[in-house]
């Protein structure tokens, strides 16, 4: 049986989405599609070919399509609480895109709303659910688990991007940079540490924001128990990156397009074992190896059939309480350092509060 869904907005992601989910027509079916035009709605189906879905004026519209069980929210960050409020009241699972919230309070009203109502809520990081990411981890716990973690996922905005995109539009996605690019690099350094919460975040020097106070260019240090740490940066002010790199006790892995593999069907990492100096120091000794992982569905279908998993209380997965205490845990450090960025880079201890 499919897992029926609707989706809330025509964003751009919500087209890669689509694209994925037409390849799992067995796993999840789209009934309907909802904007605030019919026209708008109709324009995406066409463009997405959506082969089962109903265009409707309105996000209230798509929550009441008989026979809904589940919604899409690409929704600008501003609009999550309503939604996931309105959503979760009426029995349905959801998918929200990240960041998940503008503030803890909301964080609050959505976790308290998907927990009172018993549905899944699951983020949109899609490169959790490719099959690299279990084989990364299996990687760095054979070189002794993480010890310091370096990413940067960044990309450099035209003109037009500063003048009108959402994501640095103080009334949708106020955390501009650090909410959009950042929760990646953030979620890296978690997984990393296995989705430990970090004891304190201090932000680094030299962040910047927009006129009216949106974040387009912030680093960050996460510190863990017993010395261990990640930093990252994330920014709209730089050439493409999408970097990560754990080091662990002998070795390190690494990759370049952590968030977005370079091919939709297979993607790599390098693993570099027992690195060292030789020869005089002249040289680099140590084994490399560059371990390719095929996939038949994208990181974008893989999310959907692990949500449908959940949904359905399938065995084998990690659960739905797993990936709904992360995606709160992710934001909950984004909060902490956009306190710490916004107070002269101060130190600021994380608390994290668990069901």
């Amino acid at each position: 049986m499919t897992l029926k869904v609707g989706i809330l907005g025509g964003a751009n992601i919500a087209k890669k989405v689509s694209r994925g989910l037409i390849t799992i027509p067995d796993v999840v079916t789209v009934v309907a599609v909802g904007s605030r035009s019919l026209d708008k709605a109709e324009a995406f189906i066409r463009e997405t070919g959506l082969p089962d879905a109903k265009p409707v004026e309105g996000y209230d519209a798509v929550l009441d399509v008989p026979g809904l069980q589940a919604v899409y929210i690409p929704l600008p960050t501003k609009l999550h609480v309503e939604w996931v409020r309105k959503a979760a009241a009426k029995g349905l699972h959801i998918v929200l895109e990240k960041p998940i919230a503008v503030s803890q309070e909301d964080l609050d009203a959505m976790l308290a709303a998907v927990r009172e109502a018993g549905v899944v809520l699951y983020d949109g990081t899609m490169w959790m659910h490719h099959p690299r990411t279990p084989r990364m981890e299996a990687a760095v716990a054979e070189l002794g688990g993480a010890w310091d973690v370096t990413s940067a996922f960044t990309f450099k905005g035209t003109e037009d991007f500063f003048k009108s995109n959402v994501r640095i539009k103080t009334d949708a996605d106020p955390l501009g940079a650090l909410g959009d690019m950042g929760w990646y690099s953030v979620r890296g350094i978690l997984w990393a540490f296995g989705f430990e919460a970090p004891e304190a975040v201090q932000a680094h020097a030299g962040a910047r924001f927009t006129e009216q106070g949106v974040p387009t260019h912030v680093g960050a240090t996460l510190l863990f128990s017993g010395g261990r740490r990640g930093r990252f940066e994330s920014g709209f002010d730089v050439v493409y990156t999408s970097n990560l790199e754990v080091t662990g006790q002998t070795g390190a892995v690494f990759l370049r397009d952590f968030v977005i593999p370079r091919e939709e069907h297979e993607a790599a990492f390098t693993v570099s074992r027992a690195p060292c100096l030789v020869e005089l120091d002249t040289r680099v000794g140590g084994e490399l190896e560059t371990v390719a992982v095929r996939t038949e569905l994208t990181q974008e279908a893989l999310l959907w059939k692990s949500f449908a998993a959940d949904v359905a209380g399938a065995e084998g997965g990690k659960g739905a309480a797993h990936w709904a205490r992360i995606a709160a845990l992710t934001q909950t450090v984004l909060f902490a350092i956009l306190e710490s960025v916004t107070n002269d880079n101060k130190l600021v201890k994380v608390t994290f509060k668990e069901d």
